[in-house]
């Protein structure tokens, strides 16, 4: 996310990253012992809002802790890169076999597509929340469960939710997203003007 955030102080914004560490706790524990105490130590200027992007499963984390934060807490805008809003298909496949616990940590026991799974159970977006996709998927392993279009990781589809204020889908995978000049342009456009539609 280094690139997104120097992007975003060219821009004019104050940048703070918000950490866990995603191969060792779940996604409550990531909330409650990282996200929660690092919000807290923010210096937030009276009548500011905080803006959040984030990539991946850390979309999840971010539906996680806005589904239980303080209602004062001044929340603007969010554009959540590449979530599996609706799970991940390739943790459905691998998930019975065991080492991927080993490799990726609890949050595999988390990540299904299940109605009970974190991503489905977790409900609408907060408002004021886009979502971007990417539909350039190059590792063609999992190309058999995610369906014709996915950014090798996540199927485009499945970033859909409930409650999105916008969705976009770019030529970018999983990876790319986080480097390239067009999903930087639709990130600022978004946390300036609510939608990714250019003017």
């Amino acid at each position: 996310m280094w690139m997104v955030g120097l992007w975003l102080k060219f821009c004019g914004y104050r940048v703070t990253r918000i950490g866990y560490p995603s191969r060792s706790v779940s996604i409550a524990e990531a909330v409650e012992k990282h996200i929660e105490p690092q919000m807290a130590e923010l210096k937030i200027e009276a009548g500011s809002r905080v803006h959040f992007v984030t990539h991946s499963l850390g979309g999840i984390v971010f539906r996680a802790w806005a589904a239980r934060r303080d209602p004062a807490f001044p929340l603007g805008r969010a554009v959540l890169l590449v979530p599996p809003n609706q799970g991940s298909e390739i943790i459905d496949l691998v998930q019975p076999l065991g080492w991927p616990r080993w490799v990726l940590g609890p949050v595999v026991d988390e990540l299904g597509t299940e109605p009970h799974h974190t991503p489905k159970a977790l409900g609408p977006l907060p408002p004021g929340t886009g979502v971007l996709m990417g539909n350039q998927g190059t590792l063609r392993l999992f190309g058999h469960v995610l369906g014709a279009e996915h950014d090798g990781i996540v199927s485009t589809q499945g970033g859909q939710v409930e409650g999105q204020t916008d969705f976009i889908v770019l030529p970018v995978n999983h990876l790319t997203v986080l480097f390239k000049p067009t999903v930087m342009r639709a990130v600022r456009r978004f946390l300036e003007t609510g939608s990714f539609k250019e003017a």
